[in-house]
């Protein structure tokens, strides 16, 4: 357990300049896993979309355990994680890097995401920004305020949520927009929504800034 549910993981933040030296420039969502390994009480990880297994070496390297999936070789588990039926409500946190984009269906991606995490647990999402052009793979379009959006409503607390954006190293474009949310120690009940026009307002209480119809998604850092 890693909070209470009156103090969440996201809202005791790390000193950000502690960055862990293993992260090296040009590696995907590096600033984003060295925000990770400063939540020294995060042990157990989930690697969803683990690829060749870079983050997870890094993430062992501490002394922690890595756990990862993937459609192919050198997962633990190969094969689809919408399928894959293990870890429930057993890891600290749930590292998902540039794997969103390519979910059909990203609403219940994140919700298989939360039933992993005990309660308390962390969501450290990846993805990158909005492009015109259209790539094989890449289904969905992603800013900063629409990936809050979707944690919120996949029910992650992302009230005192952390938000980054950023490069993969010097003289690289900008490429990964990461948020740091947590897994609640009880279910939040959001209110009804239309799926429409004044939806934001109503969930304007569970973003970590102020909110509104038509806010500009490209959102400043928050607590990074």
């Amino acid at each position: 357990m890693i909070t209470t549910p009156k103090e969440t993981a996201a809202a005791r933040l790390p000193d950000p300049s502690k960055s862990d030296a293993r992260v090296r420039h040009g590696l995907r969502g590096s600033q984003a896993l060295s925000r990770l390994l400063q939540y020294l009480e995060v042990r157990k990880i989930l690697d969803v979309g683990s690829g060749a297994g870079e983050h997870a070496a890094i993430i062992r390297a501490t002394g922690r355990s890595a756990v990862m999936v993937d459609l192919a070789p050198p997962a633990d588990h190969v094969g689809d994680f919408m399928e894959w039926r293990g870890g429930h409500h057993e890891f600290d946190a749930v590292w998902v890097c540039h794997v969103l984009e390519h979910q059909p269906n990203p609403n219940a991606f994140l919700r298989a995401c939360l039933d992993r995490l005990r309660p308390g647990g962390l969501i450290v999402a990846t993805v990158p920004p909005m492009k015109n052009q259209i790539v094989g793979g890449h289904v969905t379009l992603w800013n900063a305020g629409l990936l809050l959006y979707q944690l919120i409503l996949a029910g992650f607390d992302c009230r005192r949520a952390r938000v980054g954006t950023y490069a993969d190293g010097p003289g690289c474009p900008v490429y990964n927009i990461s948020v740091v949310a947590t897994a609640p120690g009880f279910p939040i009940h959001l209110p009804p929504l239309r799926m429409d026009a004044g939806d934001i307002e109503r969930l304007a209480e569970f973003f970590p800034c102020p909110v509104r119809q038509g806010f500009d998604g490209r959102l400043p850092d928050i607590n990074w």
